[in-house]
């Protein structure tokens, strides 16, 4: 009965903690202690025993480019752990994060990369959403320095959405069961970015229905797990179900580095078993879980 993200009785804190191996009874969390931070002091990439993540790593990293190259929140952070960490001794990431003598992406399929599981230990927790995403989001923004881009296999130096989709993040935002239970009655289905175009901006779930085979199955696997896992009682027939596209800008299309975005929306699926249903119009419009 711990509230999130608040340490006490011991260090115990709800819904938040290091990363564990359950085979070996362990913690594994990647450590990544160097100098860093506004008064450039030495510290790692967690603040706490429960693994925090560190906000004087908040902060973003000043370009040669600033009108070219934006300052991305939580660049510090991911900086740090480049130059610092000590998941893979042998890999020295520090001269990719010049950006003025480093080629992007010339570390692909090489020994001189992180694969994209290095950042599930390395990650850490925030309290609130907003520094969730902004991290999640460096750690993209970055992917040109520090990928191997072998899981998942692509090519991240090709614009193209159909190689830029394919990526791995990790996100903790500590949750007590109750609040979870509470709001765990909506459902998020999210379309492979880019499905219908390569901004992504006219994406619908028809047009992933036709670009994916057996994506339409995959939708309705995922509806029925909801329906029936115990971990979220409050969903099912009736209940909210909202799709998600990510989209980037026009002006983006040609770029490796395009910050895309979400956007929830309701759209019709028709399945075996369950289907949406669209209801109302304009602002009031509302998706439902429906039988078939």
């Amino acid at each position: 009965g711990f509230q999130p993200g608040v340490n006490q009785d011991g260090g115990k804190a709800g819904g938040a903690g290091c990363h564990s191996q359950l085979s070996s009874n362990s913690i594994d969390q990647t450590d990544a202690y160097g100098p860093g931070g506004p008064e450039d002091q030495v510290l790692n990439l967690v603040s706490s025993s429960s693994c925090r993540c560190e906000e004087k790593l908040a902060g973003s990293v000043p370009r040669k480019d600033p009108e070219n190259e934006p300052r991305q929140p939580w660049a510090a952070w991911v900086e740090h752990a480049m130059k610092f960490q000590e998941r893979f001794p042998n890999v020295n990431l520090s001269g990719h994060l010049d950006f003025d003598d480093y080629t992007p992406f010339s570390n692909q399929y090489t020994c001189e990369a992180f694969p994209s599981w290095f950042w599930d230990q390395a990650m850490c927790w925030n309290s609130n959403i907003r520094s969730t995403i902004a991290l999640n989001n460096a750690i993209y923004f970055y992917k040109d320095r520090w990928s191997n881009a072998m899981g998942p296999y692509t090519d991240y130096s090709i614009p193209e959405a159909e190689y830029q989709r394919a990526f791995q993040g990790w996100t903790e935002t500590p949750m007590s069961y109750a609040t979870f239970k509470e709001h765990g009655n909506i459902g998020v289905i999210a379309l492979p970015a880019g499905s219908c175009s390569q901004t992504g901006q006219d994406d619908h779930v028809q047009c992933a229905q036709d670009a994916f085979d057996g994506f339409g199955e995959d939708i309705e696997d995922a509806l029925e797990m909801l329906v029936n896992d115990d971990l979220f009682p409050n969903f099912g027939l009736g209940s909210p179900v909202v799709f998600a596209r990510s989209w980037r800008s026009d002006d983006e299309v040609d770029s490796t580095a395009a910050k895309w975005q979400t956007f929830f929306f309701c759209d019709e699926f028709d399945g075996e078993k369950y289907s949406v249903q669209v209801e109302g119009s304009g602002d009031d419009t509302e998706c439902r879980l429906v039988a078939s």
